[in-house]
């Protein structure tokens, strides 16, 4: 009689351990799914708060910048569930506010050097996500297609206004072929996208500067000439540059 009982003693003994290691099997693998849960949430919370910091005031179309607040909130929503002692709640509330303030911004349309340079990073980002996003089903095929255009229209023209500094800042310094090489490429990147939206103007308005470069490098050596002609350069600069038309064209369509 006693060997039964050491036998169903034994039983209950390898049941419980084995209903232990389950059980701690199961915890583990919890906590590691909150773990990367945490991790890939501060990692997204740590990106769009930078989109939204990194943003000059007034430059994303607003469907871009309801999508980056949309996001931020609900990622530091999701957050406060998990780890309730943080600030994220409080943090969640902030952006709303910034939200309903952003809409109110006067709209920007051109980065001065710095701000071009910084926006490119964020918005290939914000277009990753966005890929990302329509991958798993979480946004519609039309949605994203929309938003994607708005990001790519966004990252041409930072790079054309870097170009252009670029080009300036070598008219400065006297380097004519250097300004020239800048212009073209910047023409070059409008052409690109004649098919989207018509660019002529602004081609033409580039193509007076560069021919205007072009003539003023040839007479270099004539000052009586030169002043003429660097006059005609900074007027066609000018105008290209007071025409903001095509930064605008379908980027809120």
């Amino acid at each position: 009689m006693s060997s039964v009982y050491i036998i169903i003693a034994i039983v209950a003994l390898v049941t419980a351990l084995v209903c232990y290691a389950f059980i701690s099997q199961q915890l583990a693998k919890k906590r590691k799914q909150r773990l990367r849960l945490l991790n890939a949430l501060k990692q997204r919370l740590d990106l769009f708060k930078q989109v939204v910091s990194g943003m000059p005031a007034g430059y994303l179309p607003s469907e871009l910048n309801a999508l980056v607040y949309q996001v931020l909130v609900n990622t530091l929503e999701q957050l406060a569930k998990i780890a309730p002692k943080e600030n994220y709640a409080a943090e969640a509330s902030e952006y709303q506010k910034q939200f309903k303030a952003s809409k109110e911004a006067a709209e920007r349309t051109r980065l001065n050097p710095e701000q071009a340079t910084q926006v490119q990073p964020l918005l290939k980002e914000l277009a990753r996500y966005i890929g990302a996003q329509t991958e798993s089903g979480r946004l519609s095929k039309a949605q994203a297609s929309k938003l994607l255009g708005q990001c790519r229209r966004l990252l041409l023209q930072s790079t054309i206004e870097g170009y252009i500094s670029q080009a300036k800042q070598a008219r400065s310094d006297k380097k004519l072929r250097l300004a020239i090489h800048h212009y073209s490429t910047a023409r070059k990147l409008l052409l690109k996208e004649a098919g989207q939206q018509d660019v002529t103007k602004q081609v033409a308005q580039l193509s007076a500067v560069i021919t205007k470069l072009e003539q003023e490098d040839a007479t270099l050596n004539k000052p009586a000439s030169v002043s003429a002609e660097e006059a005609d350069s900074n007027k066609a600069w000018d105008e290209f540059e007071e025409d903001g038309d095509w930064k605008k064209k379908q980027l809120y369509d």
